[in-house]
């Protein structure tokens, strides 16, 4: 673990090999920045700060061929649950490089998602962060509650409804990808990479 200033930085790296599925749960995490490259390796930096970073970790867990990831805090951890503590709160964000064409599932209450690279599946479910991704999925399933969804990709074959927001989708040319989006207050935007 490293520490710098007043923030709790740690780095875990994971031979990707068997791993096909990165899943995250998201709860409590502001921020999640996932980019690809032609790496072999999963690299995992989080960044806890606020009062009670001393009382959260990251926990990285490998089963078969997935990789979980969340924010727990430790055992031994209590956090009051009274009016001084109300406004005290952790701020933990997640920046991932990974290797092309794995899985992401990602849940999450108040985070938002950035993703850059190229993925196989995407499974993405938020409450009142938004996405924003550059870059191309075999498939996609994008839900967002409060915010708004902006994708930049070459190819496309898109479905977005959004019940209160405003949908606007470039013109892509038919192939097999799919994205399927959909948000409740959120604008969508899709557009073409040049």
């Amino acid at each position: 673990m490293v520490k710098i200033g007043a923030q709790n930085i740690l780095e875990r790296k994971f031979l990707a090999d068997k791993i096909e599925t990165i899943s995250i749960d998201g709860d409590q995490i502001f921020t999640i920045s996932i980019s690809t490259s032609q790496t072999k390796y999963i690299t995992v930096t989080s960044t806890l700060d606020g009062e009670y970073q001393q009382q959260f970790q990251i926990i990285t867990k490998q089963e078969a061929n997935q990789l979980g990831i969340k924010l727990e805090p430790f055992k031994f951890a209590t956090i009051a649950d009274d009016k001084r503590n109300a406004h005290k709160v952790i701020a933990a964000t997640l920046v991932l490089e990974i290797p092309e064409g794995l899985n992401l599932n990602i849940i999450s209450n108040i985070g938002s998602v950035n993703l850059m690279g190229s993925f196989n599946k995407l499974n993405i479910n938020l409450s009142q962060g938004h996405f924003y991704a550059k870059g191309d999925a075999n498939s996609a399933r994008i839900s967002t509650v409060e915010g708004y969804i902006k994708v930049i990709t070459t190819y496309a074959n898109v479905e977005a409804i959004s019940q209160n927001g405003m949908v606007i989708l470039d013109v892509f040319k038919s192939n097999n990808t799919s994205w399927k989006l959909n948000s409740i207050n959120g604008d969508i935007t899709v557009a073409k990479q040049e």
